[in-house]
């Protein structure tokens, strides 16, 4: 019980601590300038922020390979959220693939970050129809 409440209790506080911060990086105009800070080594400017594009674009990938692995074939949400990057790729190749697919469209920079991250990278390494 004490666990499961503690994990509340954390859960809650996390919310809350972010809930302004996404509200202002949901869309890709606030997200891309701590995506490109994160791709810079010598960039310590709003280390959280870059760890939050990074993390964002780290789910997304793993979540689409994950259902490439678990849903079966033909199925819409596979065919929909499935990436394929390559297993030797890196942190780094997914955020500058996400960065280059998002400053090439500048027009949808007001969509959501996450929506354009996943598409960059189902574009980037589109799983195999079988």
């Amino acid at each position: 019980m004490a666990r499961s409440n503690s994990g509340l209790l954390f859960g809650v506080a996390l919310a809350l601590t972010t809930s302004a911060a996404s509200a202002q990086v949901s869309s890709a105009n606030g997200m891309m300038p701590h995506c490109r800070n994160a791709l810079d080594p010598k960039s310590s400017e709003n280390l959280y922020a870059q760890g939050a594009c990074v993390g964002t674009i780290v789910g997304i990938a793993f979540v689409a390979v994950s259902l490439n692995a678990l849903s079966p074939s033909g199925e819409n949400v596979r065919r929909e959220l499935c990436v394929n990057p390559p297993a030797t790729g890196t942190r780094g190749q997914l955020v500058r693939t996400v960065v280059a697919y998002i400053d090439a469209r500048p027009a949808r920079m007001h969509e959501n970050f996450g929506v354009l991250a996943l598409e960059a990278l189902r574009t980037a390494w589109p799983c195999s129809q079988k």
